[in-house]
């Protein structure tokens, strides 16, 4: 096994949380369980590690952070955004450009779509949840572009809200580092979030699902009020269901990548966004995840032809 670059089922359980961040780890976990995960490879924090070793960075970035008031916003967005800079400029070191590019050339021809997504070392712990506080690219495509958003969100794990967070729980800035996620695009026709119990009610046997048109940073990005469904775990009726008007969805650019906004279609916007098959087969997956980590999971999924994957599970940390 390469000893910074690792499929999926490479890495040994032991090493996961180390060596693939909290959301990597995960992922890691439910493709060995055999659950509909997209395939991909983790870029080890072992990397990003020596990466900074490499271009001399640790003793600038400690030296740095040392210098915020974090009385002052604008001091600590000052400094986040000199460190991520540096970090960025520096180079990759050949070797470890070629690794990726080699990995990335295996999940499809070269130009296959992939999201490049932050998977820090501290995220998606029990008691603490760095849930949108570091980087994601999605349709990045071409070996450039993949060593280029692998390099950002390394610079991630050093903007302003993760610094401000971590300090806040009382991590030591010397203990952490950061995996990235390279995994095969789903151009998701529709898309969501799930909760294998209800955080709002604390209800152990409610299964809640928000569903979108499009991909799911239509959600996580706040610009779309999602459908709204609170399922009985156990049969599977819907208690309570709110179809939202959803005017604006997110999708693919185009063929170079990236995504964009447009305007959901008219017999879509009052339409549910889930079809019964597919809402069933979501809380058949929730029952399978929370049996599987034995705890309530905050779950991201998306569907592509009938077709459900998941991109990510963590904890739910505010269950009581």
């Amino acid at each position: 096994m390469n000893q910074y670059l690792a499929w999926f089922d490479e890495i040994p359980d032991e090493e996961l949380a180390l060596a693939a961040g909290g959301k990597g780890a995960s992922l890691c976990r439910m493709s060995r369980a055999g659950l509909p995960v997209p395939g991909g490879f983790i870029v080890r924090s072992e990397m990003f590690n020596a990466y900074m070793e490499a271009n001399g960075l640790w003793d600038y970035v400690f030296e740095k952070l040392e210098t915020i008031d974090f009385s002052s916003e604008a001091s600590l967005v000052a400094v986040s955004a000199e460190i991520r800079q540096k970090i960025i400029n520096c180079p990759v070191p050949q070797e470890m450009a070629e690794d990726i590019v080699r990995h990335y050339m295996q999940i499809g021809s070269g130009r296959e779509p992939v999201a490049v997504r932050s998977s820090g070392t501290a995220e998606d712990l029990d008691d603490a949840s760095f849930a949108g506080q570091q980087e994601t690219f999605l349709f990045v495509i071409g070996n450039d572009d993949v060593v280029k958003f692998i390099k950002e969100c390394w610079a991630s794990l050093y903007n302003d809200r993760a610094i401000f967070y971590r300090r806040e729980k009382r991590f030591d800035e010397r203990s952490i580092s950061i995996a990235v996620v390279v995994q095969r695009m789903v151009s998701a026709q529709k898309a969501g979030v799930m909760f294998t119990s209800n955080p709002i009610t604390n209800d152990y046997n409610t299964v809640v699902l928000e569903a979108a048109w499009g991909l799911g940073e239509a959600i996580v990005s706040g610009i779309v009020t999602p459908d709204n469904l609170w399922i009985d775990k156990k049969t599977g009726e819907v208690t309570t269901e709110y179809i939202s008007e959803k005017e604006t969805m997110v999708v693919r650019l185009s063929e170079r990548g990236g995504t964009k906004e447009e305007p959901v279609p008219e017999e879509l916007r009052e339409a549910p966004v889930l079809t019964d098959a597919e809402r069933n087969r979501l809380v058949d997956l929730a029952r399978k995840i929370e049996d599987f980590y034995k705890k309530p999971e905050d779950i991201e999924w998306a569907i592509i032809d009938g077709e459900v994957f998941l991109l990510q599970s963590r904890p739910i940390t505010t269950m009581k």
